[in-house]
């Protein structure tokens, strides 16, 4: 057998004396029989090599072990084995050849939750009339692309390259957390807009688990990659949530101090509790800005009287608006109690705020004795509670009656300015300390949590929760413990972005503000399901 071309290529290293590549020399043979041993060191040693290097690593084993040099565990990557199997799942249905017409049709639905396209991305061909089948069989092998070993690898090899991106770039920042999102999620950016106040971070996404789509014969292109519909992830800095000020118990005419942490002055709910049979026509003041609000009605013991944020008026849940008003103007606190906020007459150059008249809302005379109740509803002004201490007044309808026995001749009437309404008022409670009061006053109002962010991520991932199983919100959020700033809290909740009441926003049109698009957006509810009103 005469010796391979690497064998003389070998001997023809050694020197020329030796005759070593001579026909018929045992050396010749040592040496072929070693070289058949080189080609296979030769292309274990090239493996090694790829499985060193993330672009070229064979073996999702050796991807995870390149991917553990970062702590990047195989929890990282959960969520893609969630997606895939849900996509296995549908593969398996559709190109069972036991599985219903129903079952396959099922299968289909679940294209959009799973990746993001429509289902009818895959049309029948004009050729193939009304059957099915082949459209069915050319998603099925799509589907068996996509989960493929190779797809798989790829997938993983992308994840891992950006998360160590984006741990290069540096974490603790908003577009840190936008970005391991999106990668965890198998999404990629493609651009990020700010709101207006900067509270709100939303980035269009695209989905990276694509569908190949095979096209009829003749056309231009033999397939198509087919464009998911676009995914909004988004990041809420400081993020609101429900802060409440129980009602404390207060008599007509108490002034008191609301103390306030936060970060800017927000729009408040005023909530009035009735208390015995006292609670008669109740008014709340904001002492500082000039802002009342009144309910010309008895609030019955125990039911809460509420002046929305929104302004809407409810006593117990139902609508009185049409009892109610606000007003707005200058107020004249208490003369033995001066205060450096309070109301002055024009041209008093001790302060800015200058006394006006009150003007009434939404009716413009509901200071006249005359004004007509219950009048067209309409919306309120909203209270607001600013940073740090605001002054408030709380007043019923309380009468001053005179005395009953005979009165000297020539004794005059003394006016009073708590005037009272027959039957329409209550007496006025003793002021001592321990007497009964009037109503109790409370505030409620949403607050941007500090040292905290929410991110929100695509209402479709929530279709591959499942029973006694951690649910993928709760992976992602266990996945950004390593991109959150120190001592900063991350939420992560499923987004809806479908109109829903009384939340719904209105966008202008042509608006680019991102509120409005990400939760509680103009999307109308499919029909046939169960909308929240």
């Amino acid at each position: 057998m005469s010796p391979t071309a690497r064998t003389l290529t070998i001997l023809d290293r050694f020197p020329s004396h030796l005759d070593a590549d001579a026909p018929g020399k045992l050396f010749s043979q040592v040496v072929d029989a070693l070289d058949h041993e080189l080609d296979v060191k030769s292309v274990q040693l090239g493996e090694i090599r790829r499985s060193h290097a993330l672009g070229d690593a064979d073996q999702q084993a050796d991807l995870l072990l390149l991917a553990g040099l970062h702590d990047l565990g195989a929890d990282a990557f959960q969520i893609l084995q969630i997606r895939l199997d849900a996509a296995r799942a549908m593969q398996q249905t559709l190109s069972n050849a036991s599985s219903s017409p129903a079952d396959q049709q099922a299968a289909v639905a679940e294209l959009p939750a799973v990746l993001g396209v429509q289902t009818d991305a895959f049309p029948s061909w004009p050729t193939e009339g009304t059957n099915t089948a082949p459209a069915i069989a050319r998603l099925a092998a799509a589907l068996a692309t996509l989960v493929s070993y190779g797809s798989q690898l790829n997938l993983v090899r992308r994840a891992i390259r950006s998360v160590i991106s984006l741990h290069r770039g540096g974490n603790g920042t908003v577009r840190a957390l936008l970005g391991a999102a999106a990668a965890y999620l198998d999404l990629e950016i493609e651009s990020v807009a700010d709101s207006n106040d900067r509270y709100w971070h939303v980035a269009t996404c695209s989905d990276l688990l694509r569908l190949m789509r095979p096209e009829p014969p003749g056309s231009r292109s033999t397939t198509t990659t087919l464009a998911p519909a676009p995914d909004l992830v988004a990041v809420e800095d400081n993020p609101l949530r429900q802060e409440d000020s129980d009602p404390v118990a207060r008599r007509h005419g108490d002034r008191f101090n609301m103390l306030r942490r936060g970060f800017e002055t927000v729009p408040a709910t005023v909530r009035v509790a009735g208390v015995e049979d006292r609670t008669v026509a109740p008014m709340v003041v904001n002492l500082d800005t000039g802002f009342g609000l009144v309910f010309t009605g008895s609030v019955p013991d125990g039911q809460e009287l509420r002046f929305e944020a929104d302004g809407r008026v409810t006593l117990a849940g139902v609508s009185v608006a049409r009892l109610s008003y606000s007003f707005s103007g200058g107020l004249f606190a208490d003369a033995t109690q001066s205060y450096p906020g309070d109301f002055v007459f024009a041209g008093d150059p001790a302060t800015e705020q200058v006394a006006t008249f009150a003007v009434t809302s939404p009716i413009p005379d509901a200071f006249d004795p005359s004004a007509v109740f219950p009048h067209t509803e309409g919306l309120l002004g909203a209270a607001t509670l600013p940073v740090g201490e605001s002054r408030w007044g709380f007043f019923v309808r309380a009468g001053d009656y005179g005395r009953t026995a005979d009165t000297p001749a020539g004794e005059l009437a003394v006016p009073i300015f708590n005037s009272a309404v027959f039957d329409e008022s209550v007496f006025e409670p003793a002021r001592d300390v321990g007497s009964p009061s009037s109503g109790k006053v409370g505030f409620s109002w949403q607050e941007h949590e500090p040292f905290a962010a929410r991110l929100w991520i695509p209402l479709r991932f929530s279709t591959l929760d499942k029973a006694d199983e951690v649910p993928v919100n709760e992976r992602l959020r266990l996945l950004l413990d390593r991109h959150r700033g120190a001592a900063i809290h991350v939420y992560v909740e499923y987004a809806d972005n479908r109109w829903t009441m009384p939340g719904g926003l209105i966008r202008d049109v042509g608006s680019a503000e991102p509120l409005g698009t990400v939760i509680e957006g103009t999307t109308m509810w499919s029909s046939g399901t169960q909308s929240t009103t």
